[in-house]
């Protein structure tokens, strides 16, 4: 079973307590995933990476591609990171990967501190990789390659890959305040997503079954309570610290502000009709 590296994003730019206290969120978060997919999993810590170990890769593909905070992973395979060794293993990665007369090019970086530059070290593999695949008229193309192999090295070990799939990006869940947010439409499913993608708790205001369903794909186990006619009456008694609304800029202009004593979230303000139509082709894929 490969192991797989999953990076992230912003949330590595907070001063370092903060930084901690999201990157455990976000373990807690990936870690809670598995468990509710029964799916068990082991996840170990580098700097700025995370790394998650389960008995069904394709599972925790799928589980990560879901989760928030996390802006792209990998399938990887470590090696160590001593050069004669981790030449071997390159050019051993390269052979089901490379096809005859692909283009190809390296992509290495390191974080520690190593005989060899992040440069010298992408030649020599480059070199070694091209060499084995000589009668099969494989090139090297540093530009638009058909076949980028990457190398990461960190510390003692090497991580190789060949392909990098994609998270939602943003902050990890529970890492902001709790908002109670408006379920009525599609476009609401839109602005709900944005605020889960932000790092907010949220208890949804809404019925819809359907809508609800589409939404606990990204929020396991989503709390949902019927609309009250009083909005800010209900968030209040949910510990909510604010109400979402998907308003576009039309709608507020014509509906005016709700008027109450928690803040007003508009997610969708600064989107038109089709950026609302591709994210929710995106959201509900």
């Amino acid at each position: 079973m490969p192991k797989l590296l999953v990076r992230y994003g912003e949330l590595g730019l907070k001063s370092p307590s903060v930084r901690r206290r999201f990157e455990n969120a976000l373990i807690d978060d990936i870690r809670r995933r598995h468990a509710l997919a029964k799916t068990p999993c082991v996840i170990s810590q580098s700097r700025g990476r995370l790394f998650v170990d389960s008995d069904d890769w394709h599972k925790s593909c799928e589980i990560l591609t879901r989760t928030f905070g996390v802006v792209s992973f990998s399938p990887v395979e470590r090696v160590s990171s001593n050069i004669d060794e981790l030449t071997k293993a390159t050019v051993e990665f390269s052979r089901p990967v490379l096809y005859p007369g692909a283009t190809f090019a390296i992509r290495s970086r390191r974080s520690g501190n190593h005989p060899y530059t992040s440069q010298t070290l992408a030649e020599k593999l480059g070199k070694a990789v091209l060499d084995d695949h000589s009668a099969s008229g494989v090139k090297v193309a540093l530009d638009s390659p058909d076949i980028e192999i990457s190398v990461e090295v960190r510390e003692k070990d090497a991580y190789l890959f060949s392909s990098v799939l994609s998270g939602p990006g943003g902050m990890p869940l529970g890492t902001q305040g709790r908002v109670l947010s408006i379920l009525d439409s599609e476009p609401a499913i839109a602005s709900t997503w944005l605020m889960m993608k932000r790092g907010c708790s949220v208890l949804v205001a809404g019925v819809d079954r359907a809508f609800i369903d589409v939404l606990e794909k990204w929020y396991p186990n989503l709390k949902a309570t019927p609309p009250g006619k009083s909005l800010f009456e209900l968030a209040g008694n949910n510990e909510c610290i604010g109400v979402t609304l998907p308003w576009t800029l039309k709608e507020i202009e014509k509906n005016g502000a709700p008027k109450g004593d928690l803040p007003v979230f508009y997610p969708l303000v600064g989107m038109n009709e089709e950026e609302i139509g591709r994210l929710l082709a995106r959201i509900m894929a």
